[in-house]
This record gives C-alpha cells, structure tokens and sequence, in this order.
C-alpha cells in the first residue's frame, strides 16, 4: 500500500515530499520542531507537527525508544577560562600642522 507523501514547512520554506514513515523517522529522532506543520500532498490545510502525530496510527518507528541503560555520569569539565582582550595600543595622537604664517600683503 503506497502512502501519500507529505511536506514539512519550517519557518515559511517547505521541504520534501517525505513518506509518512519518514517523518515519523523525524519525529522519533527528535529532528521535528514545535513550530513546524505538515501538509499531504496535493492538500492546502497545513496541520501542526504534534496534530499531524497524534493523528497518524502508531508503529514502531514513530515510538520513541526508551534508553537502554543509563551511563554514569560523565565529570563536568572545569570551566573554560575567559579570554581577555588584549591591552590596547597607546596610539600618539596625529601630529597638528604646523602653523604657519602667512605674511601680510604692504599696502
């Protein structure tokens, strides 16, 4: 039984077409986000990403696996230390013109 494809739209720019078990694929590894919608192809009704899930039948691919067993946590690094910006330059202030006079005309 072939599926219809359906698009996804993030932030106005629309991908695809993917299979339904494709974006399911998405959604179970988490690469779905809240703002995006879903739309069948040849549809105009955009339908929002966890609509669109809740409303497709469950298999196995579209449930997210719980996680065998849990590592021991991992040591936090120390804090990275902050740079600091090198000292600035002292630059000379440019040097004035110097002034100079012009002679005044005789009368």
């Amino acid at each position: 039984m072939k599926t219809t494809p359906v698009y996804l739209s993030r932030a106005f720019v629309e991908f695809g077409p993917f299979s339904v078990e494709e974006m399911k694929n998405f959604y179970s590894r988490g690469l779905l986000q809240e703002i995006d919608h879903i739309r069948p192809h040849g549809g105009d009704q955009w339908f929002h990403v966890m609509d669109w899930i809740n409303s497709q039948p469950a298999t196995e691919s579209a449930t997210p696996k719980p996680a065998a067993k849990k590592a021991a946590p991992a040591k936090k690094a120390a804090p990275a230390a902050k740079k600091t910006a090198p000292a600035a330059k002292k630059v000379a202030a440019p040097a004035k013109r110097a002034a100079t006079k012009t002679p005044k005309p005789k009368d």
